[in-house]
């Protein structure tokens, strides 16, 4: 499908919205799961749970599955970029850290496309969006807090952060690849990655039942998660980046700040530290500094 104009497409920008939404409650649904599940147990059956609600919807609304060998190879990449590995980190990364400084740190995510796409894709990087891209990995250097980097609680903070990190890397990563790749049905290709995916967490959730199982609470942000923001909010986005663009995706940067602190404060009582005003200002001028003329970041 052409890209449409950005003022006159609503339907992506409805959708655009629900994605964004979506996205922000992963980070408090997760924190609910984690209260009854391991992590394991959590990161294995939101990709499970995800799969078996996409899969119905693969064939009643996209192309099925199809048996040919580039779709598979496609869906593979993605299954580990797009789902298992930013997943996995994320999950690790929120057994430590409050939900609305991950939500800051997944802010990134438009400025590491931009270092990405000049790596990947070769694409020229001007000035403008190079300093953009510094001062918001410095936002990132403040929030990480480097003197906790050191000593003994250097696992309790570094390697959730790293982690974090490593998720936004993969996002970024994902979001080019759904750009580039051959033209597939979006449903298809989301539900057939997500099926690769969901293999490494059958195990892990099985162990589940072994025991007692988890209070309501838990499951029902294992639930949300897998459903809202795994299996709705993803497929929403690469059918955004495959109709629109990378591009477009930019304001989320926005909005997932502001939504996953006012979610995180609302229901999980997380606090606003000193860090996190800084990293605010300097991821926004990041983002704002590496926008093009008309409002919109230029990711590829």
């Amino acid at each position: 499908m052409q890209p449409q104009d950005q003022s006159t497409d609503y339907t992506a920008w409805i959708a655009f919205c629900v994605m964004a939404v979506c996205m922000s409650l992963s980070f408090v649904f997760t924190k609910f799961s984690l209260e009854g599940f391991t992590l394991e147990q959590a990161a294995g059956g939101r990709l499970v749970i995800g799969a078996v609600f996409l899969l119905p919807v693969t064939y009643l609304l996209g192309d099925g599955l199809p048996l040919k060998l580039w779709f598979w190879k496609w869906a593979v990449i993605l299954g580990m970029v797009n789902f298992m590995l930013p997943i996995g980190f994320t999950t690790y990364g929120l057994l430590t850290l409050p939900s609305n400084e991950v939500g800051v740190m997944y802010a990134l995510i438009p400025l590491i496309t931009i270092g990405l796409s000049s790596v990947i894709l070769k694409v020229k990087i001007s000035r403008q969006k190079l300093i953009g891209l510094g001062i918001g990995l410095t936002g990132l250097l403040v929030i990480s807090e480097p003197q906790s980097w050191i000593g003994e609680t250097a696992s309790n903070s570094a390697l959730p952060m790293l982690a974090i990190f490593a998720a936004v890397a993969c996002l970024a990563t994902a979001a080019i690849l759904m750009r580039v790749m051959p033209k597939a049905n979006p449903l298809s290709l989301i539900g057939a990655s997500s099926l690769v995916a969901s293999v490494f967490g059958i195990w892990p959730f099985i162990s589940v039942f072994e025991g007692d199982l988890p209070s309501v609470r838990p499951w029902l942000g294992l639930l949300g998660v897998s459903i809202l923001s795994t299996a709705i909010a993803y497929s929403i986005r690469f059918f955004l980046i495959r109709r629109k663009g990378p591009v477009f995706l930019a304001p989320n940067a926005y909005f997932s700040i502001i939504l996953a602190n006012v979610f995180g404060v609302l229901l999980l009582g997380d606090a606003i530290t000193s860090s996190m005003k800084i990293a605010f200002v300097l991821i926004i001028a990041g983002l704002y500094i590496a926008r093009d003329r008309s409002g919109y970041m230029k990711q590829v």
